[in-house]
């Protein structure tokens, strides 16, 4: 962690939260700069007045980072950048702060159809303008971000390499397609912060390593019913730690059958065009599918074991709802 701290000692960004995955604080943290630092465990997270239900946060999972995400809107962030520990500057730190902020930010209506590349017909003054994205997936340099099948498919024909690199740039992702979102390098406007919703995995769960994945699916059924806009691309992290294949192919095993039904489920999320909507109301709606789709969709009884998820995750969402609706959000 402290090799992880120092690199991103430069970033400039207005304070500092570390989540750190275990019963209590176990280091002391220090970034060499003269701003706050809060440092939570499930101790912190178990002890805080505003939770609801502490079980509502995962432990022994990633998805643990979902209470940095409430940690820092409570306490005013404008954007929330999050990192996981394995990732480190490919650059310099500063950019890759003012890269997120760019993606964040307003863009030309008009792109080249190619890119980079100037094609007829692109007007010569005035490329118009779109709003900002309330969300952007940074890429990885390094190690991607393959699940543990193809990690091992790669790995028999000779072609797993540990020094992937993406392309360059930034792209809005179109609102009618799903893709695959990973939170290890993300970016997110306050407003969002109810639709960061991280569903359940690790300790208690029979599910590990689709939170992110699920996150995104709810991020993308809601944001295209609200008209928000999603990015991914750059900036890059460079991704170092690349975990054991066949310890993750156990991991994720559940979850791969369970993600075939997961997506189809939160898409047939009943989201009323005529009534105002945000993002809390979006994911309080998907909380009460969650709870009647684990009553109602006879195609999931092939799958008991996410059908007993469902109801739980949706009273989980819920809570995580109502803390927002606790501190004065509509």
């Amino acid at each position: 962690m402290q090799k992880f701290l120092r690199a991103w000692i430069p970033a400039p960004w207005d304070e500092l939260i570390v989540v750190e995955d275990g019963p209590q604080r176990s280091m002391a943290i220090e970034d060499g700069r003269q701003r706050p630092i809060h440092h939570f465990s499930w101790a912190e997270i178990t002890e805080d007045p505003d939770v609801i239900d502490p079980a509502t946060f995962s432990r022994r999972d990633s998805a643990i980072k979902m209470y940095g995400f409430w940690a820092a809107v409570r306490a005013g962030a404008d954007v929330v950048i999050a990192l996981d520990d394995d990732c480190f500057p490919s650059g310099l730190p500063e950019s890759f702060i003012a890269a997120h902020l760019a993606s964040l930010s307003q863009r030309t209506r008009w792109v080249p159809s190619i890119d980079e590349s100037p094609t007829r017909g692109l007007p010569y003054f005035d490329h118009g303008t779109l709003p900002g994205a309330v969300a952007n997936m940074g890429l990885w340099q390094g190690v991607a971000d393959y699940d543990a099948p193809q990690t091992l498919v790669l790995h028999r024909s000779g072609n797993l390499r540990h020094s992937f690199n993406p392309p360059a740039g930034n792209r809005l992702m179109h609102p009618q397609q799903y893709w695959p979102f990973c939170a290890m390098n993300i970016a997110f406007r306050r407003e969002l912060a109810p639709l960061m919703y991280m569903p359940k995995m690790g300790e208690g769960s029979p599910y590990r390593r689709f939170d992110d994945i699920w996150c995104g699916v709810i991020l993308q059924r809601c944001c295209r019913h609200l008209g928000l806009l999603l990015a991914a691309g750059e900036p890059h992290i460079q991704h170092i730690r690349a975990s054991d294949a066949l310890i993750n192919l156990e991991k994720e095993a559940p979850g791969i059958r369970a993600n075939e039904d997961f997506w189809k489920v939160i898409e047939a999320t009943p989201l009323d065009p005529a009534k105002r909507a945000t993002p809390l109301t979006c994911a309080e709606a998907v909380a009460t599918h969650l709870t009647s789709a684990s009553r109602n969709e006879d195609r999931l009884t092939r799958n008991m074991t996410l059908l007993g998820y469902l109801a739980e995750e949706g009273t989980r969402m819920q809570n995580w709802c109502k803390m927002f609706r606790n501190a004065g959000w509509e």
